[in-house]
Order: structure tokens, then C-alpha cells, then sequence
């Protein structure tokens, strides 16, 4: 029978938590995984069909086992799931699947976490879950009117399901630009993107150089100077992109320690012509969309590319712990005002997501340690 009671508990079964417990096994601790999903890595398995890493291999490995050598430099995502499972069987990470965690709530000395196999008391809690937990979908005015087909990119799996549609897909970030690329090569019968802020566009290899590899290499200089470097060197991989409607970027990578969108055939189809930009939408219709210029277009297909939520604000009833945004209040090494309690993947930089998994996950090691100590 499971035990009540463990040294530390991991909320999420994916890269951050693998990671997490693969760092804190190796300090001498004992590490239990807690993931709501059947198997390890359905998460990644259940994205859109042609979604790949926009991170090389070498740099989106977790600790002390890297991806195989075999796999190709931008590892797909049925591949990276796979490599998920197999890191935690090598490494012999306690992973209880099928196990929701509902709720983290400080007791003295320990945490007790409610989950859907009932009572669990830690003496640490590490939340792993992510940033993309739960699906965001604005309530646009007249949603509820619309005659045609509504998918979130989370549940997007190919456009074979969509051929001959017209399609709106609303949000251009790396999801929307490639599921309008992929709605595209499936034959819908128009696409078009509706864009509210313009981001940079990066091409994922720039002159023979990983556009993820520049990202580690500029990370440590002045943001603003990056900037305004890498907006001149985007622009020779991209070209002017106001012809074909998108404005010029409206925020930089390195000040909003974000990545760019990386592209993965959405300006080959754009420039020819595959994929019209639209403003950003305003209302909906029984037909279609009104978009924020006033201008009208009917489409039977509406993909919302709007972003994810974490989904913390189900976890806790604590304050301090998020931001208006319900992401974490947590320090470099993960900790939180609230001893015992960290966080892990919840950072985004032009290095890689999973890159700074990899880092983030030894300094979270180093920090629990100290606290159990």
C-alpha cells in the first residue's frame, strides 16, 4: 500500500518533475512524483501531430541522461514523450500515476496535499504542473451565437479533420503559426490569423546556427542592446514582413524573457500568399467574425490559439504564493515565502524552456536540501 507519508512530494510528471526528483534523488532524498495523467509524457503525446521541439536536441535533455544521439536534431513530440517515460524508469523515479493533486495546504512542520487517492503529507512540496495546465479561452462577445466549429490549439490534433474549411485561427504564437501552416497543408479551403500584438519571428536555424543557441549565448548581455541586435539579424532571416500585414514586433525576447516564434514553414505560406493576417477579433456572428477594424468575414472553423492557464489557482488558498497572472512568486532556486513549498518549469527565456528545466532543477535540488537540513 502507498505510503501516507513522504519526504517530498512532486505535483506534475513531466519534464520539471522528472527533473526535480532525478536532482533531489541523486542529493540522498526520496522523491514521490504525483501525476494526474495515466502515463508519463500524455501531455506531450496528445499535442498537434506535426509539433516538434523548437530546441535542440542536445540542449533539451533533462539531468545526468540526456536524448539519445539517435534522434534527429529537433526531436518531435511522440519521441520526446517516450523519452520522458524512459528517463523515469532508467533513473528509478517513484511516480504514482493517475493521481490528481487537488489541493496544497501548509501544516505545522509539513505539508498536506489532498489528491484523488486521498491524504498525502510532505515535508517539502515541489509543483511541477507547468504553465500550460489549463486551456485559456476568451469570452468574446457573441461566442455563443456562432454556427461554426470551435477547437482550442490544446485540442488541435491535425488538419485532415478540417479540410475544405474556412478557418480563423486567432493568437499567433508558435501554436497558431503552425497550426495555420498545417491547416493550410490539409487543404482547408482559406486561413486567416487574427493578430493583436505582433511578435518577433525568428527563423529556427539563422545561417546555419540554432536560433536557440544565439539565445544562450546573448542571455548573459544588456537586454535592450539584444534587442536591438537581434531585431536586425531576425529581419535578414525573415525580411520585411509589413507587406504581408504583420507590424513590426511589439516586445523583445530578452527584456521580456520570453522566446520568439520561431518558424517552421508559417512565412513560406504567408509570403505566398496560403495564409491572410487579420486584426485582432472583436465580436462573433451566427456566420463569423467581426473583426477590431469593423471589417466582417465569414468562416466555419474557429481555432483559439489564446494561451493556457497553470491552473494554480485551484491548488492553494495561500497569499503571496501568485501573481495576477497565476503564475508562482518564486525565487531562482525555487523557493516561496512559504518554507517547504517551490515551484520548478514555470520559466520561459530565450534559451529554451527545457534548458532552463535542466538548470533550474539543480539549484531546486541544492535548496530543498538546505531546508531539510
Amino acid at each position: 500500500m502507498p505510503r501516507t507519508e513522504v519526504e517530498i512530494a512532486i505535483v506534475g510528471a513531466g519534464a520539471a518533475g522528472l527533473a526535480a526528483a532525478a536532482t533531489l534523488d541523486r542529493r540522498g532524498h526520496e522523491a514521490t512524483v504525483l501525476e494526474a495523467d495515466g502515463y508519463i509524457g500524455a501531455r506531450w503525446a496528445s499535442r498537434y501531430e506535426r509539433l516538434r521541439l523548437h530546441t535542440v536536441r542536445r540542449y533539451s535533455g533533462l539531468p545526468f541522461r540526456g536524448l539519445q544521439r539517435g534522434l534527429p536534431k529537433y526531436v518531435s513530440k511522440d519521441d520526446y514523450a517516450g523519452y520522458l517515460a524512459d528517463y523515469a524508469e532508467a533513473l528509478g523515479l517513484d511516480v504514482r500515476l493517475g493521481q490528481r493533486v487537488e489541493r496544497v495546504e501548509p501544516l505545522e512542520h509539513q505539508w498536506r496535499l489532498r489528491t484523488s487517492r486521498g491524504e498525502l503529507r510532505a515535508k517539502a512540496v515541489v509543483v511541477a504542473t507547468g504553465r500550460q495546465n489549463g486551456r485559456s479561452l476568451p469570452a468574446w462577445p457573441g461566442l455563443e451565437s456562432f454556427r461554426g466549429g470551435i477547437v482550442h490549439s490544446g485540442e488541435y490534433a491535425s488538419g485532415r479533420e478540417y479540410a475544405g474549411l474556412r478557418a480563423l485561427v486567432v493568437g499567433i504564437g508558435n501554436s497558431g503559426a503552425e497550426i495555420a501552416t498545417d491547416l493550410v497543408e490539409h487543404g482547408a479551403a482559406s486561413v486567416a490569423v487574427a493578430v493583436r500584438t505582433s511578435p518577433p519571428i525568428a527563423k529556427r536555424d539563422i545561417l546555419g546556427v540554432p536560433v536557440q543557441l544565439l539565445g544562450i549565448l546573448l542571455m548573459p548581455f544588456p537586454a535592450k542592446p539584444v534587442d536591438r541586435l537581434g531585431a536586425v539579424v531576425r529581419r535578414l532571416g525573415t525580411g520585411d514582413l509589413r507587406p504581408y500585414g504583420l507590424r513590426r514586433p511589439e516586445w523583445g525576447p530578452f527584456e521580456a524573457r520570453r522566446p520568439p516564434l520561431i518558424d517552421v514553414g508559417f512565412l513560406e505560406t504567408l509570403k505566398r500568399g496560403g495564409i491572410r493576417i487579420r486584426p485582432d477579433l472583436s465580436r462573433m456572428t451566427p456566420e463569423g467574425v467581426i473583426f477590431a477594424d469593423g471589417s466582417e468575414e465569414p468562416f466555419d472553423l474557429l481555432v483559439a490559439a489564446t494561451g493556457f492557464a497553470t491552473g494554480l489557482e485551484e491548488l492553494f488558498d495561500l497569499a503571496g504564493v501568485l501573481d495576477e497572472r497565476g503564475l508562482p512568486r518564486a525565487r531562482e532556486d525555487g523557493s516561496t515565502i512559504h518554507p517547504g513549498l517551490y515551484f520548478v518549469g514555470f520559466r520561459e527565456s530565450p534559451r529554451g524552456a527545457l534548458f532552463e528545466v535542466n538548470r533550474d532543477s539543480r539549484r531546486l535540488a541544492d535548496s530543498v536540501s538546505r531546508y531539510l537540513a
